[in-house]
């Protein structure tokens, strides 16, 4: 045998090796998202237009909106399911109680948010026009 080293030990000699070098990447790249995050989070705060534009702030809100949701449907539903699946008593059957929690949260913050604190609806009556117009919804359609 010509090499005296065995597999595992060219494995630890690998790992030593490029450990240093794979921390320093991921170290770069974590400052990289940080800084980009901070600076295109802190941009409207900075720039005037879109700190006094109810539409890019709207669509900056849909926006971040989307990635709560996007976190939730994407990465903690399917574990929570998984996770639950594999605890339930019926392994074979298991009643989908994560999906069933998440539309009954979901109806339940619906109905607070539309039919509990939306009643201009139901007793402004001057013909679909508004007493007080709201002056977001001016500088929309200007």
């Amino acid at each position: 045998n010509l090499d005296d080293t065995t597999d595992d030990d060219q494995i630890d000699n690998l790992d030593t090796c490029g450990a240093n070098n794979c921390n320093i990447l991921k170290g770069s790249f974590l400052a990289f998202i940080f800084f980009e995050a901070f600076l295109a989070g802190m941009f409207p705060t900075w720039n005037r237009s879109c700190r006094e534009s109810p539409k890019i702030l709207g669509i900056a809100n849909a926006f971040s909106g989307g990635v709560f949701i996007a976190i939730a449907f994407v990465h903690i539903l399917p574990e929570a399911s998984f996770e639950y699946n594999e605890q339930a008593k019926d392994p074979e059957h298991p009643f989908p109680l994560p999906f069933v929690l998440v539309f009954v949260g979901y109806t339940f913050i619906l109905m607070i948010d539309k039919v509990m604190f939306d009643t201009h609806a139901l007793f402004d009556d001057h013909d679909g026009e508004h007493v007080s117009p709201d002056p977001a919804q001016i500088k929309l359609e200007n």
